[in-house]
């Protein structure tokens, strides 16, 4: 295992996945924050004989791997650090390894405080998620919580258990409460908006844990789609990111617009920025069928008002009855008919 700060990351298994593979040529990428993981198991490959490359991308998830500055790179092979694997469409066009980065900090401290306030607010059956850095720990995390009296569910996603990712949460389905060990909030908030549940997030690197609290950005979403209810023109932005790339989804949106007599267009974007879509001309509005977390997370790369393709039903109904934070995520081709 190489240590590279207070993460480790299994420089073996990249080795040995490219020997069998029969890769000479790498590119290494990995998410801001763990960079120099990526940099120092690039040097160490090279020392073993193989010519790598470590991509200065952001990499934001698995849905986001470099394939085309890869083959531009004449790269045979992609190592993919911090993420457990493909989201949404996987990657053929060249070999990818996913190869996961454990911290070291002791989650503990702060998951028993979290648990702890999940019990003492009348919860007890309480799901555990986990991010893929504190995927080793989710066993001892278990533990803990049954000696502290509740009942842990824990449930899995593409086969690991407890995982959670930025969009997609149904591990944590079967708890009343969850707690989430990772460092800093937008994977418990995520979680709070994908459950409709109390959760709490443990921060293994702050020691902290605090209840997630919701209310400022569902308040954000109703002022979004309230704006985009009187608009007349659309951006709708579709993403060229492997995993990312909804073009059906976003195909849809614009038929949905045009039969109601709005002006919706397709944007195609690698990185949505403010920039690039005020480059592309005013719209009154924005689609984004993109990662969902940037209209909540980012609203501000977008010129005006965006909303998720799940949100736009309440757009074309002119109000906003019935909205729940699930609508983020959750999109169903019947409400656009």
């Amino acid at each position: 295992m190489l240590r590279a700060g207070s993460f480790t990351v299994n420089e073996e298994l990249a080795a040995s996945w490219a020997r069998g593979k029969r890769l000479r040529k790498l590119l290494v990428e990995a998410p801001d924050g763990i960079k120099h993981v990526a940099v120092e198991l690039a040097r160490r490959l090279s020392e073993a004989g193989f010519d790598v490359i470590v991509s200065g991308r952001h990499a934001w998830g698995g849905c986001d791997v470099g394939v085309r500055e890869a083959l531009s790179l004449g790269a045979e092979g992609v190592i993919h650090l911090g993420h457990h694997g493909h989201v949404g469409p996987r990657v053929t066009e060249i070999p990818v390894l996913f190869l996961p980065v454990l911290s070291e900090a002791d989650p503990m401290p702060a998951f028993r405080r979290a648990v702890l306030e999940a019990l003492s607010s009348g919860y007890r059956r309480i799901a555990i998620g986990v991010t893929v850095q504190h995927m080793h720990f989710l066993g001892d995390l278990e533990r803990e919580a049954r000696e502290l009296g509740a009942d842990p569910v824990t449930g899995s996603l593409d086969g690991f258990r407890g995982l959670v990712v930025g969009c997609m949460y149904s591990s944590l389905s079967g708890g009343e409460a969850s707690v989430v060990v990772a460092g800093g909030v937008f994977h418990g908030l995520g979680a709070a908006l994908w459950t409709g549940k109390p959760v709490w997030v443990a921060d293994p690197f702050t020691g902290e844990a605090k209840r997630v609290d919701v209310k400022t950005a569902v308040a954000r979403r109703l002022e979004a789609i309230s704006r985009a209810i009187d608009a007349r023109s659309f951006a709708v932005v579709v993403s060229s990111k492997p995993g990312q790339m909804r073009l059906r989804v976003a195909e849809l949106v614009v038929e949905a617009l045009r039969k109601r007599g709005r002006e919706a267009w397709l944007v195609s974007l690698d990185e949505v920025t403010n920039e690039a879509l005020v480059n592309l001309g005013a719209a009154e509005a924005y689609v984004n069928t993109a990662c969902p977390r940037l209209a909540v997370d980012d609203p501000e790369l977008f010129p005006g008002p965006v909303v998720n393709p799940c949100e736009l039903k309440y757009v074309l109904l002119g109000k906003l009855d019935g909205y729940s934070p699930r609508d983020v995520f959750f999109f169903d081709a019947r409400d656009l008919a």
